[in-house]
């Protein structure tokens, strides 16, 4: 597994090179699994309940016994100072991982933040916000 620094710079890579905020879960979600174990990513809106796919999704993942540590962090998604929803962080490892786990998603929160802001700011990707601001 890669440093918590090496991981920090790659989220933050992704985070800038992607196009959408599909994107960036489906890449970030896949080098998360490949360097702890297992992850799943959900952005719940602040206002809206959690969609029963995403719910089914987190509880069949905290119910496996896959891994021996399982685990779930939330960080807030801030766009212009303001709370917009929160991202839910899933993780299955082989072994504790301290706080590793809850800075990496703090730091993917504030990275998918970003990208929700600088597609907020281009009119023709404002409707990519539609499930966090409507």
């Amino acid at each position: 597994m890669r440093n918590e620094r090496e991981l920090i710079l790659e989220i933050s890579r992704i985070g800038h090179a992607s196009t959408s905020v599909a994107e960036a879960i489906h890449t970030l979600q896949a080098l998360l699994a490949g360097e702890i174990g297992a992850s799943v990513l959900v952005v719940r809106a602040i206002h809206r309940v959690a969609s029963s796919l995403a719910a089914e999704s987190i509880s069949e993942f905290l119910d496996s016994r896959r891994f021996p540590f399982r685990g779930l962090y939330t960080a807030p998604l801030v766009v212009g100072g303001r709370e917009l929803g929160r991202l839910i962080a899933c993780f299955g490892s082989f072994g504790s991982p301290g706080e590793l786990l809850r800075r990496l998603t703090a730091h993917t929160a504030q990275q998918l933040g970003e990208l929700l802001d600088r597609e907020h700011r281009s009119p023709a990707m404002s409707a990519a916000l539609w499930p966090l601001t409507n």
